[in-house]
């Protein structure tokens, strides 16, 4: 018996069902883009749909700073000792467990290493400290001295899972197997310590939204300020103690997709402390699981196929296609911000165009232009994937280092540290936030290229991506932009009654390599090289000469239109040679009688005139206020002769 004249279409609809399906399932293996559009999609919607939450109540990151290790004698490998006393700090504070995130894979300081492993040894809290081996690229002497180092204690890899299409961290680290047992990822391993469940494959990191787009899901407190805190704030609570640097151990989360590369990397600890989180609370990342996808693409397929089927005029059938593709994204979205699902968008929408154009041609039912169009609405729908890929992808945007000479500018606020301690957050970071947002905007306006903030200091170089012959006097003219304005902020926070340093500045020219150091997973374009050494040094001797900014000859004698006063040839720390400094003068500074009596007197200094103390201390009488001129008064009191001074501290 022949088989019905309907059977071939019921077989061939099947087909191009299973097949646009399989296309939709298989295409973010097959072609890594739509796995990293999908990615991206779901990342945005995590990142600004998922509701705020209060930070975390019962864990805390210890973060180990820059203004950490500027404290240190050192600064790798972290200081045993302050070690020490952080974990003494915690259990006198009455911690609930620890987690440490710092490998301790070589020697120090004999006594300090003793120190600290008597410490972890006799802890009276749950403590789970970093481990690794060779298989983490460590070296046989770095394996075999941590294995023993750690020996007896509950030790949990560091390691991280990231999405090899776009280096985000989207899972849980469960472990590694070894031939006597398994050793957990960091947070599982803290998480069955404290009695949590945990599981032995990897799964999806649910991240903890915060409570605003710029406060963390959990408290941070600096290391180096923990002895100072009540001990209320850390009784009871689930420690991680890990890095939170610049350049060091930073992460692209999903939240990058909203709030950019910067803001939505996260430190590996903080990445821990999420882990740690949802294994404590029972969290589950949202998704439908590889079932529900599976579902929802053969669905597509199958609405894809019927539209195709559909005896209705070629725009009418393109406005269904299209109104039901927005009606899937519309409601995606809106399943995600209501009901915290998250489904599936690219490869349904991939289904349902794939099974759309086959069935169309199966049927025969488009013609030219209709096929036309569909080409054009595929090119359409990818277009802005790739120009995403573009800007996001850091392999699209390498840059070959080049050696250019710039103008590097150095800024630092006096007190800052002090300022942040003695202060609310929800008081000082407002105000903190208002003046580097005028610090940053007068860079601008001055063409700067912004390489970094760091804590309370901007670093600003001139004449480079973009050349720019006068760099000098840009870099100059910036600089004086910046000290009024910072100085007329500062006044008129003292005199609102709230102690708020003085802004010091630091310009150097010189040659500087330029060009992307991020490698392949972060890109940040930036300069090294001495020339911008030097800058940061000229602003730091600042604090000691008693001026607000201190300029190199390099790049003094190149603004011909600015006025300047000598201050000597300094040797800074570290350097054998010194370089010239001078202090920038408005025009007024610069023709007043104080000004040509300071020139005789550092003439006289310089020529090693035995009245040059005199001369300063002349000047001194009638103005008393001038601190450069006290700086060179005391050391010629002292003994010394000559303009070069040198420094032994920074």
């Amino acid at each position: 018996m022949a088989p019905p004249p309907w059977a071939k279409h019921v077989v061939a609809a099947t087909a191009i069902i299973a097949f646009a399906a399989l296309v939709g399932v298989s295409a973010p293996w097959v072609f890594p883009l739509v796995g990293w559009v999908e990615n991206r999609v779901a990342d945005i919607r995590v990142a600004t749909l998922s509701p705020p939450e209060p930070q975390h109540p019962d864990i805390v990151v210890v973060a180990v700073t820059e203004d950490t290790l500027a404290a240190l004698p050192y600064r790798s490998p972290l200081d045993r000792r302050f070690l020490a006393d952080l974990l003494r700090t915690l259990e006198a504070a009455g911690v609930r467990a620890i987690g440490l995130d710092i490998l301790l894979d070589q020697p120090t300081e004999a006594a300090k290493d003793a120190e600290l492993r008597a410490v972890l040894k006799a802890l009276g809290v749950p403590v789970v400290v970093a481990w690794a081996d060779s298989d983490d690229k460590l070296t046989e002497r770095q394996a075999a001295f941590l294995e023993d180092y750690l020996e007896g204690l509950e030790k949990g890899l560091p390691n991280l899972e990231t999405d090899a299409s776009d280096g985000t961290v989207r899972w849980i680290f469960p472990g590694r197997r070894r031939a006597d047992g398994m050793v957990r990822g960091l947070a599982g391993a803290l998480a069955a310590v404290l009695g949590a469940p945990v599981p032995e494959t990897r799964i999806a990191l649910a991240y903890r939204k915060g409570p605003d787009a710029r406060t963390p899901a959990f408290r941070v407190f600096p290391a180096h300020t923990l002895r100072f805190l009540p001990k209320a704030w850390l009784a009871g609570k689930i420690v991680v103690i890990g890095s939170d640097l610049p350049h060091s151990d930073r992460h692209r989360t999903p939240f990058a997709a909203a709030y950019g590369e910067d803001r939505g990397a996260l430190s590996g600890a903080l990445i821990h402390a999420h882990a740690l989180a949802q294994l404590l609370d029972g969290r589950r990342a949202p998704g439908m699981g590889l079932a529900g996808e599976g579902a929802l693409v053969v669905a597509l397929a199958v609405l894809g196929l019927l539209l195709a089927a559909l005896d209705m005029p070629v725009p009418a059938k393109i406005g269904a296609g299209a109104g039901g593709l927005a009606v899937l994204w519309v409601g995606g979205f809106a399943l995600f911000d209501f009901a915290g699902a998250l489904i599936p968008l690219v490869t349904p929408s991939l289904a349902f165009a794939v099974s759309g154009g086959v069935g169309s041609a199966y049927l025969g039912r488009r013609d030219r232009q209709q096929k036309r169009f569909l080409r054009q609405a595929f090119s359409r729908f990818t277009s802005p994937a790739v120009v995403d890929l573009l800007i996001a992808d850091p392999s699209r945007l390498t840059l070959g280092g080049e050696r250019r000479e710039i103008t590097c500018l150095f800024t630092d606020l006096a007190g800052f540290t002090t300022l942040i301690e003695k202060s609310e957050p929800a008081d000082v970071l407002p105000l903190f936030n208002r003046y580097l947002d005028g610090m940053c905007r007068i860079a601008f306006d001055h063409d700067g290229t912004i390489d970094k903030i760091v804590g309370d200091a901007l670093v600003v170089f001139f004449g480079a991506p973009l050349e720019q012959p006068d760099h000098p006097a840009r870099a100059m003219a910036c600089a004086l932009a910046l000290d009024a304005f910072a100085h007329a902020f500062a006044t008129e926070r003292t005199t609102a009654g709230i102690e708020f340093g003085e802004t010091r500045i630091g310009l150097n020219t010189g040659m500087a390599v330029l060009g992307n150091f991020g490698g392949e997973a972060f890109f940040d374009y930036t300069a090294h090289g001495d020339t911008m050494n030097t800058a940061a040094r000229m602003e730091s001797v600042n604090k000691h000469l008693g001026t607000r900014m201190c300029v190199t000859g390099a790049t003094a004698s190149r603004c011909p239109d600015m006025r300047f006063r000598p201050v000597g040839v300094l040797v800074l720390k570290g350097k054998s040679k010194g370089v010239e400094a001078f202090e920038p003068l408005s025009p007024e500074a610069a023709a007043s009688p104080a000004t040509a009596a300071y020139l005789r007197a550092f003439e006289s200094m310089r020529t090693g005139d035995p009245g040059a103390g005199a001369a300063f201390a002349g000047l001194l009488k009638d103005h008393p206020d001038d601190r450069l001129a006290a700086f060179h008064a005391t050391r010629l009191a002292a003994g010394e002769v000559g303009a070069t001074v040198v420094f032994r501290e920074k």
